[in-house]
């Protein structure tokens, strides 16, 4: 029998970013005045854009320490469904997060922030492959399974926080529109449906012998 998929607390870690882009688009906008007011911000406050800068790259990685204590632990205590959990996440990250993202990258060819000229599809070109944002389907296909999985609420808001700084860095140090975050997280919730679909695909009963 299918466990019940754990839809609020999927959208509890979505909640904070998505209250973010939409705080950023109704006090910023949508277009180039994000760019040009983020930009003046990095400006002024080299030291806070650091800490962004840390953020962004190190968010990621720090979930990848967290899965391998968790297949640690589950190889220790002879856990099959948290093992399947850990390689669940680890393939379904591989074929959204990476190829996916990147085929999408190529194929829709959008223009990063800041560079000019139209979009151009199916171009290789970095400057040209700013939809979707890849830290931001990254981080939430890493968050949401394991807010579906502990089913704490003050566990899946936080994660969702953390989803949300990573997310808005992107946005903040330049990298990506507001809409290539909205994309990425999207896809990283896709991520997380999967990888908890393919976790409880079947209940685990257990036995007893008479």
């Amino acid at each position: 029998m299918r466990q019940p998929y754990p839809l609020s607390h999927h959208l509890l870690c979505a909640l904070p970013l998505l209250a973010l882009l939409a705080a950023s688009a109704l006090c910023l906008g949508t277009g180039d005045e994000v760019t040009a007011h983020w930009r003046a911000w990095r400006h002024l406050h080299p030291d806070a854009t650091l800490v962004v800068r840390v953020l962004t790259d190190w968010g990621n990685p720090a979930m990848y320490a967290v899965y391998a204590a968790l297949m640690w632990r589950a190889r220790r205590r002879h856990d099959p469904r948290t093992v399947r959990f850990v390689i669940a996440y680890v393939v379904v990250q591989l074929l959204i997060s990476f190829l996916l993202v990147r085929v999408i990258k190529i194929a829709a060819g959008r223009t990063r922030p800041g560079v000019a000229g139209p979009w151009v599809p199916f171009s290789f070109d970095g400057p040209h492959n700013s939809l979707p944002s890849g830290h931001t389907t990254e981080i939430a296909g890493a968050c949401a399974p394991l807010a579906m999985r502990w089913k704490r609420t003050a566990a899946s808001l936080a994660l969702g926080c953390f989803v949300a700084a990573v997310g808005y860095s992107r946005v903040l140090l330049g990298q990506h529109h507001a809409s290539d975050v909205l994309a990425g997280l999207l896809l990283g919730s896709l991520a997380a449906f999967v990888i908890h679909r393919i976790t409880y695909r079947h209940r685990i009963t257990h036995r007893t012998t008479p």
